[in-house]
């Protein structure tokens, strides 16, 4: 049975504040000027946590409103959801399919498919959160990553709702709720953005805290602070610092959200409480622009991203600072298009439950139609012949299934946290590879040379730690434990140690490269040392595999129109990278550093085997390093070798290797 109804929490139901819209439009012009011109505000991405806590209080406004009028229904309570987030949502989702169908090669459009099929089932979060990593593509080449937001709100809002209404059913229940939630998930997050930043910035358990901060703003008890005029002032200018600092301090390289996460979202839940009469809601947010921009700030902040994303992938760079700022401007006048003539008319339509159904199955064929695209491999036969080689041969690692499980390391991945744990049989290894990516991508090619009579294992992704440094940091304990593994197996004769040339220089992210007397990062060379000097002070030759040339995704190296229509051509027209195509000389005086770095490990330690495979990829007499040979491929995702390079190479280190056993 419903307790009676309060007349003021029902009257705030009803009660539309123009300031809240204002503090939307802060938040989405953040995230848009982040992505459009990312130097200008280096936090920008802090909007969506903005976005995270206005939606919590809205929502649980009318929430504990209906449930206060006995009013409240889960079957209505989604109706109102459906309506609000699918109509915007459908169209950006079609039309993003079409336009991939028309400009994106075959990789692409798969990518894009699934992407769809996850942004129509809200699970975006759950997709990004597992493309993180080595295996994820440029984000700015992925038209839908901004959708993972909207994957945690609908994850929440699946859960909340019926929280709500089982501790109304309580006395007093209702106030443990809000703090519950709150410390348990702010808790969690403190505690795992020092493990997994990206499993904390993807994971709904660790943003749960963000909207239910919000959400505890429309607890009745919330109401009895901040009375007087001059302490909703206070909070109303504190709310604003709060927000300024945030946009200011935070940055791509911070642990966030962790404890980051607090200067935005708790400025905008100053802001919210502040209420009307407060100095910045009432003179800023209020402001007739500011509230319009909020309107529209939901199909903004769904057009701005793919279009800016489509046009990184048609220019293969970042466009340039006019076509962005006029790509921004685009989104802004298609954002008041489905405000106008799609949000509108869908919400004018409260009670039509035939609504509510074509929605929905709108949705599933949306989502069933990625699933196709993804299934059919984005369709190979469109814009294959704009690409400088057999995208079929653009793979990595495609016999892996022939592998087993397991390097010496019990529950290595769950328990320590490994992302490489493998061995080509069930034979005592006598080679063992230690490395990142990088290593792994190398490690399929030795296993397909080497033959059943030369086992491997693998362990990674593990660095070696520098000495002295304090074993209660995890990655060290991972590479110790390697060590020992390695080191304790009496029949591994050959270490081959393999890592990217990014985790041992700063280089430009743009080329690959770095300048003339570019030092190593701190302490990377004394590390080394003694990782090798280790491994041969316990019986074992040491290999250690300089990195290749370095290349965009091979996705990139496409070029030409891209479609039959030459009109339409001039606008959809791929333009290929010009980073496809690198000079061996360049490669050569772009990476002198990393190459006298080798030679002092070599001049330390004499017994140790240096290879390095550019000579092999690259073709010195032309001065060039391809990014194809005899049409295909030899690099994979990122700047990761395929299967056809990791085969060049091994046949011509697997010989190598054996040469070093007794």
């Amino acid at each position: 049975m419903h307790r009676p109804a309060s007349p003021a929490l029902i009257s705030a139901r009803h009660d539309y504040r123009p300031d809240i819209d204002g503090l939307r439009a802060i938040a989405v012009l953040a995230v848009v000027l982040y992505h459009a011109f990312p130097g200008w505000l280096p936090g920008g991405f802090v909007g969506v946590d903005i976005f995270f806590v206005i939606s919590g209080y809205l929502i649980t406004k009318h929430i504990l409103g209906d449930l206060s009028a006995g009013a409240f229904s889960i079957r209505t309570f989604y109706a109102r959801r459906i309506r609000r987030i699918f109509p915007a949502l459908l169209l950006v989702l079609l039309v993003c399919l079409l336009l991939g169908w028309l400009i994106l090669t075959p990789g692409e459009y798969e990518k894009l498919g699934r992407h769809v099929f996850a942004g129509a089932l809200f699970l975006a979060n759950i997709l990004s959160w597992r493309e993180a990593g080595y295996f994820d593509t440029a984000a700015d080449t992925k038209p839908l990553l901004h959708l993972w937001s909207l994957g945690i709100e609908e994850q929440f809002y699946i859960v909340w709702p019926l929280l709500l209404a089982l501790a109304w059913r309580f006395r007093r229940g209702l106030a443990w709720v809000f703090p519950g939630v709150i410390v348990a998930s702010l808790v969690y997050s403190l505690f795992l953005v020092q493990r997994d930043v990206v499993a904390d910035f993807y994971s709904p358990v660790t943003r749960f805290w963000e909207l239910a901060l919000g959400a505890a703003l429309a607890h009745p008890g919330a109401r009895q602070f901040a009375q007087s005029p001059r302490m909703r002032q206070t909070l109303s200018y504190a709310g604003l610092l709060l927000i300024l600092l945030a946009l200011g301090a935070i940055d791509s390289s911070a642990l966030f959200p962790g404890a980051w996460a607090l200067l935005p979202t708790l400025g905008a839940a100053l802001l919210i409480h502040a209420g009307i009469q407060g100095g910045v809601n009432r003179l800023l947010l209020s402001w007739r622009p500011m509230v319009w921009v909020g309107l529209i700030s939901y199909p903004l902040y769904l057009w701005h991203w793919p279009l800016l994303s489509f046009a990184r992938i048609i220019e293969a760079e970042t466009p340039s600072l006019v076509f962005r700022s006029v790509l921004v401007a685009a989104s802004v006048v298609l954002a008041w298009l489905t405000w106008r003539f799609v949000e509108r008319p869908v919400r004018a339509r409260p009670k039509s439950h035939r609504l509510i159904w074509i929605l929905c199955l709108s949705m599933l064929i949306l989502g069933v139609a990625g699933f196709v695209v993804k299934s059919a491999h984005g369709y190979r036969h469109r814009l294959a012949g704009m690409m400088n080689g057999d995208p079929t041969t653009m793979v990595v690692g495609e016999d892996r299934g022939r592998l087993l499980p397991g390097c010496g390391i019990p529950d290595a991945k769950k328990a320590h946290g490994l992302t490489y744990c493998m061995r080509s049989s069930l034979q005592a290894p006598r080679y063992a590879m230690l490395g990142d990516s990088k290593a792994e991508a190398l490690f399929y090619g030795l296993v397909r040379e080497s033959g059943p009579d030369l086992p491997w294992v693998f362990i990674g992704t593990v660095y070696p730690p520098q000495p002295g440094a304090p074993t209660q940091d995890r990655l060290d304990q991972r590479y110790r434990l390697a060590f020992q593994t390695i080191a304790e197996d009496r029949a591994v004769e050959v270490v081959v140690l393999a890592f990217a040339l990014r985790t041992l220089f700063p280089i430009d992210p743009e080329t690959g490269l770095m300048a003339l007397g570019t030092p190593p990062r701190p302490g990377r060379l004394d590390a080394y040392s003694q990782a090798i000097r280790q491994f041969q002070q316990v019986g074992k030759r040491v290999v250690f595999v300089l990195d290749h040339p370095t290349f965009p995704d091979p996705t990139s190296c496409v070029s030409g129109g891209a479609t039959r229509n030459e009109w339409l051509n001039q606008f959809l027209r791929r333009k290929e990278n010009a980073r496809c195509q690198l000079r061996y000389s360049d490669h050569q005086s772009g990476t002198r550093p990393y190459q006298e770095f080798a030679a002092e490990l070599k001049r330390r330690h004499p017994e140790l085997v240096l290879y390095d495979p550019a000579p092999l990829l690259c073709d010195a007499a032309d001065d060039r390093c391809p990014m194809t040979r005899d049409g295909k491929f030899l690099y994979s995702y990122g700047d990761h070798l395929s299967d056809q390079a990791n085969t060049l190479l091994a046949r011509e280190l697997v010989p190598a290797l054996r040469k070093l056993g007794p």
